[in-house]
């Protein structure tokens, strides 16, 4: 009986714990794609789905926000060699990606912000060593990139049509 009150409670304060990572989660989201709405209205793209951006800045806030409790749990919990080498992986990534796409003034408005949305939201980023912070910048760039060119893939299928 003792064994059961334990499994209950534990699995009580999980869901609980699941919730508010959810809310958390959501929070972010709305206010990362309302910001970067905000700057594509303010800019000169056109996109002609609006779902589709609503849906993509969507996916860009999942990946940014994982990238960061990722990040945050490598630099506290990865050797110094082991951080080292997956900064090293991920510029290869990034200048791979940058090979294919160039950073516009528009991609690097969103990355700004969406490195700052980070900050307020992921305080912990100051915690950062100095490894830890260049791997964040680079899933940041990653993501953005990847952003940048779904976005220009999608154009250039819509105009094709």
């Amino acid at each position: 009986m003792e064994n059961q009150d334990f499994n209950s409670d534990f699995q009580f304060r999980l869901s609980t714990e699941f919730q508010k990572i959810d809310k958390f989660l959501k929070r972010f989201r709305v206010d990362f794609t309302h910001e970067l709405s905000e700057i594509k209205a303010n800019s000169q793209q056109e996109f002609k789905n609006e779902e589709v951006l609503n849906h993509q800045l969507q996916n860009y806030a999942t990946q940014i926000w994982g990238s960061a409790e990722s990040v945050i749990d490598k630099d506290n919990n990865y050797t110094e060699i082991r951080l080292k080498d997956e900064v090293s992986a991920m510029e290869r990534v990034v200048n791979t990606r940058l090979q294919e796409y160039t950073i516009s003034e528009y991609s690097e408005r969103l990355h700004l912000k969406a490195k700052a949305l980070l900050v307020k939201y992921f305080p912990q980023v100051f915690d950062l060593t100095g490894d830890g912070f260049r791997l964040l910048e680079k899933y940041c760039l990653l993501y953005n990139l990847e952003f940048m060119a779904y976005l220009e893939n999608h154009k250039n299928a819509d105009e094709k049509k």
